[in-house]
């Protein structure tokens, strides 16, 4: 029982209400307030451009730029997370999928566009039927689509 008591004391204590005063001080020191400096505190860009002032003439800075930059390539090309062989694989095999199923639904619709059109320049009335179904299912559609915001306005 004893463990218990101490368990319990220790509890109390935790729990006790500090004066708003200590608080106040508790706070003070957490935050680091110090006194003021008298003066305005440069901003980083400030400070940025001062030491960024070109140094050396054009073909130095030029080289020096370069440098810097193939250097920030370099770091970021290592951050870089690759993927593994069967990962690449695996992608590469969905992306000739997604691409042969495009390429057949594409010539598929092209294909059935020029029947029509053949069709159409054969016999007029055919081209014209068509485009008069055409024409009706997008207009259903639309109506479908965005009949309830368009209503009746006049």
């Amino acid at each position: 029982m004893p463990a218990d008591d101490s368990v319990k004391q220790k509890n109390a204590k935790t729990n006790a209400v500090e004066p708003e005063s200590e608080i106040e001080e508790a706070t003070d020191e957490i935050r680091g307030l110090t006194a003021g400096k008298g003066r305005p505190t440069p901003s980083r860009r400030q400070i940025e451009e001062e030491l960024d002032e070109p140094q050396g003439n054009a073909i130095t800075r030029f080289i020096r730029g370069m440098v810097e930059y193939f250097q920030g390539v370099r770091s970021e090309v290592d951050k870089v997370v690759w993927p593994t062989r069967p990962e690449t694989r695996r992608l590469s095999t969905v992306v000739l999928i997604v691409l042969i199923i495009s390429a057949i639904v594409l010539g598929a619709i092209s294909g059935g566009f020029s029947e029509i059109f053949r069709l159409g320049l054969q016999n007029p009335v055919v081209l014209l039927a068509f485009m008069f179904l055409g024409a009706g299912a997008l207009y259903l559609i639309g109506r479908f689509v965005f009949g309830a915001s368009q209503e009746s306005r006049y």
